[in-house]
C-alpha cells in the first residue's frame, strides 16, 4: 500500500511543480533565468528538510512525502537541462549564479528546516 501512496504523492508533487512553474512563467516571461526551477528546488529542499527533522528516520511519511511528493515536486533533470543550456550558450556568469543558488541554497535550506523540524517536533 505504501507504494500506491508514494505514487499518488509523486503525482501530486508533479502537479504542484507544473502549476508553480506556469504561474512564475507568466509573471517572469521576459526573464532569461530559470527562476521557477530554482524556486521549486529550493522549496523542495526546505520541505524535505522540515520533514526529515520532524519525523523519525523509519517513518512511512519519509517514503510517501519525501520520495513521493518531493521527488515529484523537485526536478534535477530540468535543473540539468537549464545548466547545460547555459554552459553551451557560454553564459558562464549566469550558470555560476544558478549553480551556486541551487546547490548552496538547497543545502542551507535543508539544514535550516531540518533543524526547525527537530525543534518543533
Amino acid at each position: 500500500m505504501i507504494v500506491l501512496y508514494t505514487a499518488v504523492a509523486g503525482g501530486i508533487g508533479s502537479v504542484f511543480r507544473f502549476f508553480i512553474s506556469q504561474m512564475l512563467q507568466k509573471t517572469q516571461s521576459h526573464a532569461r533565468f530559470p527562476y521557477s526551477i530554482l524556486l521549486i528546488n529550493l522549496l523542495g529542499a526546505a520541505g524535505l528538510g522540515f520533514l526529515t527533522g520532524a519525523v523519525t528516520s523509519n517513518h512511512p511519511l519519509l517514503v510517501i512525502i519525501g520520495t513521493g511528493f518531493f521527488g515529484g515536486f523537485t526536478t534535477f533533470s530540468t535543473f540539468s537541462i537549464e545548466s547545460a543550456t547555459m554552459l553551451l550558450q557560454h553564459q558562464i556568469g549566469k550558470l555560476a549564479v544558478y549553480l551556486f543558488a541551487t546547490m548552496i541554497g538547497s543545502l542551507c535550506l535543508f539544514a535550516a528546516f531540518d533543524t526547525l523540524g527537530q525543534l518543533l517536533f
